[in-house]
């Protein structure tokens, strides 16, 4: 599989009259886009927006919800990129295809783009929102940071969900940093956050034991000081999903979210346990991997998507 991938991406590059080869600049502009996520880069914000409006029990100012969008989105930018630049020798055989090790986006440029994203994010929040917010932001790219240098191959994937969940605790703190101590909604939406992560983490993990691995003696890196098993690994995936379809159905007792966001939250999540259950069957199928995957993530969207639509709802 490697061998073909490598092939295709190959066959993207035009020689020079050096004799090397050479990525078109339309290539290194879909290397860039990639690169950025542009799915976490417009997912991720739209789940610190659910926190924040439930916190503010309303929309703030146009000003405020693009400061706090783009302030989010290049946080996840940063931390995405910064773990493709921690990843660069060993996706060579892994992922051979990403931005980096195939050549469209080389490393210094990836840090760069680490760099500069963070500048802004922070910016973005020192001048728009509060030190709580600014605290949470700052803890969470150190952690992100410190998981892709050294927590993910020496614990496992599972130490990333209690970095991903602060999401939620920090568009919380934006609009009521007063109250992130004495209620208990920033915390369970930091809970179905955590689990929703380790759902995520996963049903994906077979994708990583690929045959290109026996080659190489890069490790596949623990789950959480062990390596299980593919089908060991979708099963805790079909739990957590599971776990997470219960506690975002169980928000509506803690939260003002009525009847859409728990018809959207019911239909967006057994449609994830499905799928995630399916691949079960065939934990090695590339096809029912990423679908279980794909369906993970838009739950997780749908679930922040009908707290927004809820809270508008109920303003009208």
């Amino acid at each position: 599989m490697s061998e073909i991938i490598s092939a295709t991406v190959k066959s993207t590059h035009k020689q020079n009259r050096f004799g090397s080869s050479e990525y078109s600049l339309k290539d290194r502009v879909s290397g860039f886009i990639t690169l950025i996520r542009p799915l976490f880069f417009i997912l991720t914000p739209v789940n610190a927006a659910a926190a924040a409006v439930l916190a503010l029990q309303g929309y703030p100012t146009l000003v405020q919800c693009l400061a706090g969008f783009f302030a989010v989105a290049f946080a996840s930018c940063a931390s995405n990129v910064f773990n493709d630049f921690c990843d660069r020798d060993r996706d060579k055989c892994i992922w051979p295809d990403r931005p980096i090790p195939s050549g469209r986006i080389k490393a210094h440029q990836a840090l760069l783009v680490t760099v500069i994203s963070m500048v802004i994010s922070f910016a973005l929040t020192i001048i728009f929102f509060n030190t709580a917010t600014f605290i949470i932001l700052l803890l969470a790219l150190g952690l992100s940071a410190f998981y892709s240098l050294y927590l993910r191959n020496r614990i496992g994937y599972l130490s990333l969900p209690p970095i991903v969940g602060l999401i939620y605790l920090g568009g919380w703190a934006a609009f009521s940093p007063q109250t992130l101590f004495t209620s208990i909604v920033p915390w369970y939406l930091y809970l179905i956050g955590v689990v929703w992560q380790a759902a995520h983490i996963m049903v994906y993990y077979p994708l990583h034991v690929t045959p290109a691995n026996a080659a190489t003696t890069e490790k596949v890196p623990p789950v959480f000081f062990f390596t299980p098993a593919p089908h060991t690994a979708v099963t805790l995936g079909s739990i957590f999903t599971g776990l997470t379809l219960i506690a975002a159905l169980l928000l509506p007792l803690l939260a003002p979210v009525g009847i859409v966001y728990f018809i959207l939250v019911a239909v967006a999540g057994i449609y994830a346990l499905s799928n995630a259950l399916r691949l079960q069957n065939n934990s090695s199928s590339r096809e029912k991997g990423l679908k279980a995957f794909t369906s993970l993530s838009l739950f997780r969207l749908i679930i922040s998507a009908a707290i927004l639509l809820n809270i508008f709802i109920s303003g009208i």
